[in-house]
């Protein structure tokens, strides 16, 4: 009997280790099944916000190229502004290649790069803003511009208008004040004085004329020239061969006489002494000229 009890006395204490053993066993198996479970589903935690910051960084790739394309399209004839767009386009390249090397798990990182995004966006809009202020500006200069280049050549068109009627009346002026020589002719002498036709016999030329009266023409001492040119085309010219102003040019002339002009008429006679053996038969023709102008012309035939 004493046998017995130390038996069930024994089997006891072996049933409530068992049971110990068996308690701590289910609480570590609970404990790990925990952990497990924890970390499984930290992990999984961890690979959705992972796969979040990864398309965050795609889709940040992307509107940094479209926020470089719209920069690309922004036109301006501005050399201020367009170094400015030339420096935020490099600044935005950085920033891509920058976004390019952050890991997908960087999000600090990405969250900095997409400030930097809005804050550009906003830089962007500054300068659209800018252009198209400056463009309203131009077209204000352009159409002022514009009326006042049409004022001027108006008023150029006015002075042109004003200039040509002056000319004209100015022209009118000095036609009419040029002193006109009428009554023309010309006559032939010997060495006697005796009119002759015959070039042989001819010594003496005489161009006859009347100055016409001109109220209007400058008075005063007047130097008259004649200029005669023979058959063959050639001027006859005085041994010194002196000149006169003509036309903005100096010219030879055969002869001269000068005469007060008081507005009225003046009978004049110049002659020409002729050369032994300078005259020959045919056409000679003179021209008459006083300040400047050409005031009339005659000729004579010598056989």
């Amino acid at each position: 009997m004493d046998n017995l009890k130390d038996f069930e006395s024994a089997s006891g204490g072996g049933n409530k280790k068992l049971v110990a053993i068996i308690i701590v066993e289910s609480v570590l198996l609970a404990v790990m099944c925990v952990l497990y479970f924890t970390k499984s589903y930290t992990s999984h935690i961890q690979t959705i916000t992972i796969n979040q910051v990864s398309e965050e960084k795609d889709s940040l790739t992307v509107q940094y190229h479209l926020l470089l394309a719209d920069y690309e399209n922004i036109e301006t004839s501005n050399d201020s502004i367009s170094a400015q767009l030339e420096k935020e386009k490099a600044h935005i390249k950085d920033l891509m290649d920058e976004l390019k090397a952050t890991k997908s798990e960087n999000k600090a990182q990405i969250n900095k790069l997409k400030k930097e995004l809005n804050t550009l966006r906003d830089v962007m809009k500054s300068f659209v803003h800018t252009i198209d202020s400056l463009n309203t500006l131009n077209i204000q200069l352009t159409e002022e511009n514009t009326q006042v280049k049409k004022q001027i050549n108006e008023a150029k068109q006015q002075n042109k208008q004003l200039t040509k009627k002056y000319e004209e009346a100015a022209n009118k002026v000095a036609k009419a004040s040029v002193i006109k020589a009428i009554n023309t002719s010309m006559d032939s002498y010997t060495s006697k004085g005796k009119v002759a036709n015959k070039a042989k016999k001819v010594k003496r030329l005489a161009v006859k004329f009347t100055l016409d009266e001109n109220p209007i023409a400058p008075q005063g001492n007047k130097k008259v020239y004649i200029r005669i040119i023979n058959p063959d085309g050639l001027m006859m010219v005085n041994k010194e061969k002196d000149t006169f102003k003509f036309e903005d040019d100096k010219i030879t002339f055969s002869a001269l006489r000068e005469v007060d002009y008081k507005g009225e008429k003046v009978d004049m006679v110049i002659y020409y002494e002729c050369d032994e053996g300078e005259l020959k038969d045919g056409k000679y023709q003179t021209d008459i000229f006083c300040d400047g102008s050409m005031i009339g012309t005659t000729e004579i035939v010598l056989k």
